[in-house]
């Protein structure tokens, strides 16, 4: 009897190892394979896209990317905020053992050497000029027959007073004409254009230029009793373009796959209505039509014929 006891003891324990053993390879195996690999999500200080209150992550960025990282369920996701010029630096030297993406990347072809991009994920619009609503009669000498603003007419006027940032890059076109009336009185030139949504409620200046989100972000947090325009410029209507890049990485290449996949399972792009809670009333108008031509054109640009005389002005929410 005590020799059928320590027989059955000695099989229990040899069955045991064997589970642990069993189980120890099933972990080294998954972890050797990928399986439950860690996405560390790189978050630029880039509001309204990221936005940190009260240690919570917000922003149109940072709900694109939960709408994303919920359908990935095969990963650990954490965040790390990080300037963007040390996150390319860190993806392009990169972290060993780690995997680094970010959801607010521009493709370029020195980028893509070292990064793995997913296809459009975000649609911006592009820079537009600013205005107090209901002063849109003042800027009709200015406009083209489409509604937009002909930025060098504008530029040339002395009756209107603006503010723009020194060495912000705000896009060929506009970049162009800034240039040519760079000493122009009426046109301010100013190091920081975090204020310019305070200087238009003062009346200290009449327009300025923003993108779209990014005035409303300043309306909502400086200036909630104002209301505001955004102006189309002309040549400058092409819908931007950002989307979900990782290190160019084994690991990279397949989380961006994975990614792929999503996308083109949902054509509609459903995830870009949060970019669009981020906007004022007209500016939704305009991007909204202009999600629907870029969704359903052959071309890989969207340009848009968008008279804003045909809605609203009104851009207090």
């Amino acid at each position: 009897m005590a020799w059928h006891l320590r027989a059955v003891a000695k099989s229990w324990i040899a069955g045991a190892i064997f589970a642990l053993t069993f189980l120890a390879s099933l972990e080294t195996k998954a972890q050797t394979s990928g399986d439950n690999t860690t996405i560390i999500w790189a978050i630029p200080p880039l509001a309204p896209a990221f936005i940190w209150h009260d240690n919570t992550l917000k922003g149109y960025a940072a709900d694109t990317q939960e709408w994303f990282t919920s359908r990935l369920p095969d990963y650990a996701h954490s965040v790390l905020e990080v300037p963007l010029a040390r996150l390319l630096a860190e993806m392009k030297n990169g972290a060993e053992g780690e995997l680094r993406c970010s959801t607010t990347l521009i493709p370029t072809a020195e980028r893509r050497d070292y990064i793995v991009f997913a296809k459009t994920v975000l649609l911006h619009l592009p820079n537009a000029v600013v205005i107090r609503a209901g002063e849109e009669g003042r800027f009709d000498p200015f406009l083209t027959v489409e509604g937009h603003v002909d930025l060098d007419r504008l530029l040339a006027t002395g009756d209107l007073q603006s503010a723009v940032r020194i060495g912000r890059a705000y896009g060929t076109r506009i970049d162009t004409a800034l240039a040519r009336h760079q000493n122009a009185a009426q046109v301010m030139t100013v190091a920081d254009d975090t204020k310019f949504l305070r200087m238009l409620e003062l009346n200290r200046i009449d327009w300025t230029l923003y993108f779209p989100s990014e005035a409303e972000y300043y309306r909502r947090e400086q200036t909630p009793n104002l209301e505001i325009n955004a102006l189309p410029v002309a040549g400058n209507t092409t819908l931007l373009e950002a989307t979900i890049g990782c290190a160019n990485t084994p690991a990279g290449q397949k989380a961006i796959a994975e990614i792929n996949a999503i996308i083109d399972q949902n054509p509609t792009m459903p995830w870009t209505d949060f970019y669009a809670r981020w906007l004022g009333p007209n500016d939704r108008d305009w991007f909204f039509a202009a999600r629907d031509q870029y969704i359903n054109s052959d071309h890989f640009e969207t340009r848009l014929e968008y008279n804003p005389a045909t809605t609203g002005t009104s851009q207090k929410q």
